[in-house]
């Protein structure tokens, strides 16, 4: 049953996985497999989370980590925290989130667990940033960085990148900003990331903007709207346009400006004709 649930979750067949789990779920209770509960409740709650119902995944969770402690499974008590820390945020509840998740690292670090920690790293600086306690999640990025750099992971130090970026710029440290986005574009080009390739070209800009080099940001831009003509993103053209004109208002020129928002708004409007 459990095995089985679990496939029917990746498919996206929620209702059948979260039978599948309570017929385990039923079976572990008759064989009084405390271990087998465990990964019941905590693959029901998984289920419910992947539903939107996060106050009942919260219930299974909590049930789950009871059984974790009971049983000593230090691992399962561990991912247990980080799935309570999910649900918490995603009802906004950040301060239980924020505690769950440092529960979750400070397990992974004493399993040694570099993959769970990376884990709570990330998700600590992100819980942080939706607060805007962007100084706060800069050290958790930091770290964040390091490991992914420690395990090879690219795509994960491009993520750090990008966040510590951001994070950055939202505090107004805009040279340390353009230092990472630069980074996130590097690697978006090694991943050969159009998108991100993008996404790194419009940040990059927006952080030259901010320091006064408008050559620099408008290149950014015509880059990040290139990149949207050849992967037909329509809303990354519709932005690219965007901070185009903002950069040619900077630099006084108003009528290749206007230009920039008159193409902004054929798309919009060719957006509404759609819809």
């Amino acid at each position: 049953c459990s095995n089985l649930g679990i496939v029917y979750q990746l498919l996206g067949e929620h209702d059948a996985a979260l039978k599948l789990h309570q017929a385990h779920l039923s079976i572990a209770r008759q064989l009084q497999d405390r271990a087998g509960m465990g990964r019941a409740y905590g693959n029901i709650g998984n289920a419910y989370s992947a539903m939107g119902y996060y106050e009942q995944a919260i219930k299974y969770h909590k049930q789950e980590l009871t059984i974790s402690k009971e049983v000593k499974d230090r691992s399962s008590e561990a991912s247990t925290h980080g799935n309570l820390a999910v649900a918490y945020q995603a009802l906004g509840a950040h301060e239980m989130a924020l505690l769950h998740y440092r529960a979750h690292l400070n397990i992974a670090r004493e399993l040694k667990d570099t993959a769970g920690e990376a884990c709570a790293l990330l998700n600590l600086g992100n819980c942080l940033s939706s607060r805007a306690e962007f100084g706060q999640a800069v050290p958790y990025y930091e770290n964040y960085l390091m490991l992914s750099q420690e395990l090879h992971d690219i795509e994960g130090e491009a993520k750090a990148c990008h966040f510590l970026g951001y994070a950055h710029y939202c505090l107004g440290n805009f040279r340390e900003a353009v230092r990472y986005y630069d980074q996130d574009l590097a690697l978006a080009k090694d991943l050969q990331d159009k998108m991100n390739m993008g996404r790194a070209y419009c940040n990059l800009g927006l952080a030259h903007l901010a320091l006064g080099n408008l050559e620099t940001a408008l290149e950014c831009q015509k880059y990040f709207l290139a990149i949207a003509h050849m992967t037909k993103h329509i809303p990354g053209k519709f932005r690219a346009l965007g901070n185009i004109g903002d950069v040619l208002i900077k630099m006084g020129d108003v009528e290749e400006a206007v230009k920039m928002y008159q193409r902004q708004l054929t798309i919009a409007r060719q957006g509404r004709d759609r819809g």
